[in-house]
C-alpha cells in the first residue's frame, strides 16, 4: 500500500508557492495536491516563468506571439478550474525556450518569495538533464525546466534570506527577508525517496483543469498520459513529487 504523504508534508504549512517553467506545468506537475491544498484551506501561489509561446510545433497558422497570449489564458482558466483565484495566478511572461539561470530572473522569483511568504516551494526537477520514468520511458527534462528550477533554488537560498540582495524589495516595495527551507521536486518518477500525494479526489479537478490547455495537448494524451501515470493502486490516484529540507 502506497503511503499518502499529504499530512505529514503539508500539514503545517499554510502558504505553498508553486513556481514552474510552463503555463501547463501546474495543472501536469502537481494540480491534484493543489486543489487538495486549497480544499483544505491552504493558500497557494502558481507561477509560470515563461509564456509558452513558441509551443505551437509544426502549425503555421499562428505565430509566437499569439500563441503565448493563448497559453497564458488557459493557464489562467485552469488554474481557477483547481479553485485557485484569479489574483494567485502569475505568468512572468519571459518568451519560451529563453529562461535564463541568471539573477534578473532569481530577482522575480525572490520577489515572489518575499511577498506572499510561503512555507514550501514546489518546483521542477534540479537533479537530471534527462527524466525517467521507468526503464523504457525517458525524456529531455526542457531546458525552461531545469533552470526555472535552478534558480528557484537560489532565490530560496541564499537571495531571499539575506537583505544584501536585492534591496530596493525593501525600500520600494515595503518587503521584508524570508526564509523558506523546504521544496518538492517534480519528476522524481524513479528515485526510491519520492513522496506520494494522494489526489483520488481530485482527479477530475486535475482532468477538467488539464482540457483547458486545448491548445498544449489532446484529450487523449490527458487520460492517456497525464491521468494514466496517476493510476498507482486500483480506485487511487497519486501524484509524486521529492521532498528536500535545505
Amino acid at each position: 500500500m502506497i503511503k499518502d504523504s499529504f499530512s505529514e508534508i503539508f500539514g503545517d504549512k499554510n502558504r505553498v508557492l508553486v513556481v514552474l517553467g510552463h503555463p501547463d506545468d501546474n495543472e501536469i506537475i502537481c494540480g491534484g495536491i493543489v486543489a487538495r491544498l486549497l480544499s483544505e484551506g491552504k493558500k497557494v501561489r502558481s507561477i509560470a516563468m515563461t509564456n509558452g509561446g513558441k509551443g505551437f510545433q509544426n502549425r503555421t497558422d499562428i505565430n509566437e506571439k499569439e500563441f503565448g497570449e493563448i497559453r497564458k489564458n488557459e493557464q489562467l482558466e485552469a488554474g481557477k478550474e483547481l479553485g485557485l483565484a484569479k489574483e494567485d495566478i502569475f505568468n512572468l511572461d519571459i518568451p519560451d525556450g529563453e529562461l535564463e539561470d541568471n539573477l534578473e530572473n532569481i530577482e522575480k522569483v525572490v520577489f515572489h518569495i518575499r511577498q506572499f511568504k510561503p512555507d514550501i516551494i514546489i518546483t521542477q526537477n534540479p537533479f537530471d538533464n534527462i527524466n525517467t520514468f521507468n526503464s523504457e520511458t525517458h525524456w529531455v527534462n526542457h531546458r525552461d525546466h531545469r533552470h526555472t528550477a535552478l534558480l528557484t533554488i537560489d532565490a530560496a537560498y541564499p537571495y531571499s534570506r539575506d537583505r544584501g540582495f536585492f534591496p530596493d524589495h525593501f525600500t520600494k516595495y515595503n518587503l521584508e527577508p524570508h526564509i523558506v527551507s523546504e521544496i518538492l521536486f517534480s519528476d522524481a518518477y524513479s528515485y526510491p525517496d519520492v513522496s506520494y500525494f494522494d489526489i483520488t479526489k481530485y482527479i477530475n479537478k486535475k482532468r477538467n483543469a488539464l482540457l483547458k490547455h486545448k491548445n498544449a495537448f489532446t484529450p487523449e494524451i490527458v487520460e492517456e498520459e497525464f491521468l494514466e501515470e496517476t493510476k498507482l493502486e486500483p480506485e487511487k490516484n497519486f501524484e509524486r513529487l521529492r521532498y528536500y529540507k535545505i
